[in-house]
């Protein structure tokens, strides 16, 4: 393992890799199929996957895998890398505005942990659910934790004892150490949740005895404080938000049509993005947004309203993913466990970064 801190050059060699011979052995012999083994060095490269990756102003990449935290700023001909252990598998996680956030429920309780130096430390925020209510008894779990643009995190949460079934929502201050509880709801089953800002935001959820296809939306324009009902959409395979203004919002299925809204939420149209489904959209600005295909990349200039899909592919290999990072319009990147693309241009191309596990080194 690279020692924490420690900064090592490897551009004449990942170069050598990636673009010279083509035989066993180099990295594009490898990728983008799983490898288990290195057949020249008979060394291990599973177990350190990426886990998140985001792209600031410095055009630097920073990120955290299984086993700790990474930063380069000239794409991987150097890096740093420092070791550090935690659960991002075992509970529910969100990225944003600089701030790593998991959530592990404990029955009544949940306790946050969060990193603002991308998992070198650690702090706690410990809350009790229900206190002063009658959520004595049960199980609770987190639906979806956000971190909103300006840094504000909400908790999105079920509440289930026997019959009862109640939706919670949490704004959580983790500068002041505190939390209030902004909505609590019976018989609802929580889907998804997204702010466009502090004030503006939608939830969708279900009726527990209401029609079983029927997804309803909820919006809020004072930070949570309120909540009005929008559109009752129909059935969605697994539904996503992307707010992209405080009145524009796409919301996506993992499987079937996106809808469309330019009214806050009180109406939706059917827009065309993918056949085979989306992973991820992401607004880069309120004009430009990308999808993240199943089968590629989409993306629209005019807020969500019409797409084009993106020639992606660069040396031999289709860009693909499992998320994507945009610092603004043009500059992002695109990355899955192992391998990283980033655009100068909008997609209009791609160059591909494959991450540096240990095995290069040996």
């Amino acid at each position: 393992m690279i020692s924490s801190g420690k900064t090592i050059g490897i551009g004449f060699l990942v170069a050598s890799l990636l673009f010279s011979c083509k035989g066993d052995g180099t990295l594009l012999g490898l990728y983008p199929a799983e490898p288990t083994v290195n057949p020249d060095v008979r060394a291990l490269i599973q177990g350190n996957r990426i886990v998140y990756a985001c792209l600031d102003e410095r055009n630097q990449i920073r990120g955290i895998t299984e086993k700790g935290s990474f930063s380069t700023s000239n794409r991987f001909k150097s890096f740093s890398f420092n070791p550090s252990s935690w659960l991002w598998d075992a509970h529910t996680a969100a990225f944003g505005e600089g701030l790593l956030v998991y959530a592990a429920a404990e029955g009544t309780s949940v306790v946050l942990r969060h990193s603002s130096d991308m998992g070198a430390t650690w702090q706690v925020h410990e809350m009790s659910i229900g206190e002063g209510d009658d959520l004595i008894s049960g199980t609770f779990s987190v639906v979806q934790l956000v971190v909103g643009p300006d840094g504000a995190l909400w908790v999105l949460a079920e509440y289930r004892a026997g019959m009862d079934i109640r939706m919670l929502l949490y704004h959580v201050n983790l500068d002041e150490a505190s939390h209030e509880l902004v909505l609590k709801r019976n018989n609802a089953i929580a889907l998804a949740i997204d702010f466009a800002d502090y004030h503006s935001g939608w939830l969708l959820y279900r009726e527990r005895y209401g029609p079983h296809d029927a997804v309803r939306v909820l919006k809020t324009v004072n930070g949570g404080q309120a909540w009005s009902e929008g559109a009752v959409l129909g059935h969605l395979n697994q539904p996503a938000i992307e707010a992209i203004a405080s009145d524009v919002l796409l919301v996506y299925p993992q499987t079937g049509q996106p809808l469309y809204s330019t009214d806050g939420g009180d109406s939706f149209v059917p827009v065309p993005i993918g056949e085979n489904g989306i992973k991820m959209c992401y607004a880069a600005s309120p004009r430009v947004v990308y999808a993240l295909l199943a089968d590629g990349v989409a993306k629209s200039t005019d807020a969500g309203q019409t797409w084009i899909r993106l020639e992606g592919r660069t040396h031999g290999i289709d860009v693909s993913g499992m998320a994507m990072d945009f610092y603004n319009e043009r500059r992002g990147i695109i990355y899955d466990w192992n391998k990283l693309f980033i655009t100068d241009d909008g997609g209009e191309s791609w160059d591909i970064l494959v991450y540096p596990y240990d095995y290069l080194f040996e």
